[in-house]
């Protein structure tokens, strides 16, 4: 409501601006000048500045005219122009444009025969000395205002309306629900609060407000002239306007170029039913939108999970994979130390019984060799012959003992090899089983993201059933 007020206002204040324009361009207008200045000018050029003029607006023009500074008509488009009361110009207008060279706005007033209200706006015309020549005067028809205000209706709803209050609180403008207008609302042209004795005075003198037909009269309302009065108020208020039997919610805005006062009134129950359709359609749009982002997002998701669970699964099956290897890599490791182990202790006894035969064989060699330094007690030559061929044997034995130690100086490096390999393959394995348990959890951590911990396929379920037996 309250950007409605102030784009109607805003709208007003543009329009009047125009015509500020156009008055204040024609008094500026050197043929204006020259007419006002000599009464015997050719007036051709003058009149037809006029005639452009008023064809800028020729819907709400009523007549522009030149008075000389006596304040009589010197010439006028299309008709003469309509006296107020006595006068052509309103005395506190004459008296106020004596003090500047600004428009000056009259107060409103209305010719009840052509159903027209107005303003005159009044500008000084003066020389290069600044001497007053004369001054030009605009009767402006207020249809335009009078239309925007009864608009409101059709804009904001039936049951709303709006109205204009000048500076002295009287209604100028009231939205009128007889669209032909033969008719006009009870409280046009009624003041919202007791005007001044002198001001009273005025009206009569100047017939303002077509008082000469229908006598402006009160129609008080304390509350609206409250608000009126006090510019700081709020622009947005509610209250029980006069001749209502219900609230109302009201906005308000005030003309920067002439002082109007914009209301525009709406009842309360319709406001914060319209509040609360827009929160329903709102908190509806809403929770459809929430609908459609959860259909969206369960189809992406499905469309995401499907290819990671398969990611899953395959992982899951090289894991399974894995996990077998390493349990076969374990066991062959442990059988591959069992054989080092007795291969070692085999290896032992062997090395024992060598050095056993290499100390008999030395023995016997040092008696053999006694024996048959000791000739001349053994004078049997087959004795010798025996302790010669038992000589010849330890030699073998030696020479075969010899060997013996060689095989198994091989046989020590054989298997040292053989245990760095069991333990190499053991490491292997334990390894293996390493990597089968982490690409376990990166499976498990998948199975959280999509957030189906039981979502396998069968086969891979029976594959975990086969691994736990």
């Amino acid at each position: 409501m309250e950007r409605d007020a102030q784009t109607n206002i805003q709208l007003t204040d543009t329009y009047l601006s125009e015509r500020l324009n156009d008055i204040k361009t024609l008094s500026e207008a050197p043929a204006v000048k020259d007419t006002l200045a000599n009464a015997q000018a050719h007036r051709g050029p003058v009149s037809d500045l006029l005639f452009n003029v008023l064809h800028r607006d020729i819907s709400n023009y009523i007549s522009l005219s030149l008075l000389n500074p006596q304040g009589n008509l010197v010439l006028s488009y299309p008709a003469a122009p309509l006296a107020h009361g006595k006068y052509l110009i309103e005395p506190e207008a004459l008296q106020q444009m004596q003090q500047t060279d600004e428009i000056v706005f009259s107060d409103v007033f209305y010719d009840p025969v052509a159903n027209n209200p107005s303003v005159d706006l009044y500008v000084r015309v003066i020389d290069n000395n600044f001497q007053t020549l004369g001054y030009v005067r605009a009767s402006l028809g207020l249809h335009r205002i009078w239309q925007a205000v009864d608009s409101e209706p059709r804009t904001n709803g039936s049951d709303s309306y709006a109205f204009v209050l000048d500076q002295h609180g009287v209604r100028i403008a009231y939205t009128n629900p007889d669209q032909s207008g033969f008719t006009h609302p009870q409280y046009l042209f009624k003041a919202i609060a007791p005007l001044s004795a002198d001001f009273q005075q005025r009206i009569k003198n100047e017939n303002l407000y077509g008082n000469s037909t229908t006598a402006v009269s009160t129609v008080d309302d304390a509350k609206l002239a409250a608000m009126q009065s006090n510019v700081q108020s709020s622009l947005i208020f509610q209250f029980d306007p006069t001749g209502q039997n219900q609230t109302y919610e009201v906005a308000r805005a005030t003309s920067s170029v002439i002082p109007w006062t914009f209301y525009l009134l709406k009842p309360l129950s319709t406001v914060t039913g319209l509040a609360d359709q827009q929160l329903f359609g709102v908190l509806l749009i809403v929770t459809l939108m929430l609908v459609a982002a959860m259909i969206i997002g369960l189809r992406a998701g499905r469309g995401i999970t499907v290819p990671i669970m398969r990611s899953v699964t395959s992982l899951r099956k090289n894991s399974l994979s894995l996990k077998t290897l390493s349990d076969e890599e374990q066991v062959v490791a442990t059988q591959q130390s069992w054989m080092v182990e007795a291969s070692q202790t085999a290896m032992k006894s062997t090395n024992y019984y060598t050095n056993a035969i290499h100390t008999v064989t030395q023995r016997l060699s040092v008696i053999c060799n006694g024996l048959t330094q000791r000739t001349n007690d053994f004078m049997d030559p087959g004795l010798k012959r025996a302790l010669r061929e038992v000589a010849a044997g330890v030699a073998y034995i030696e020479r075969a003992n010899e060997y013996q130690e060689s095989a198994n100086q091989k046989l020590t490096t054989a298997l040292r090899v053989t245990a760095q390999a069991a333990e190499q393959l053991a490491n292997g394995a334990k390894s293996t089983d390493e990597a089968a348990a982490q690409l376990e959890q990166v499976v498990r951590q998948l199975t959280a993201v999509v957030g189906t911990e039981n979502a396998y396929p069968v086969e891979t379920q029976g594959e975990k059933e086969k691994e736990s037996l």
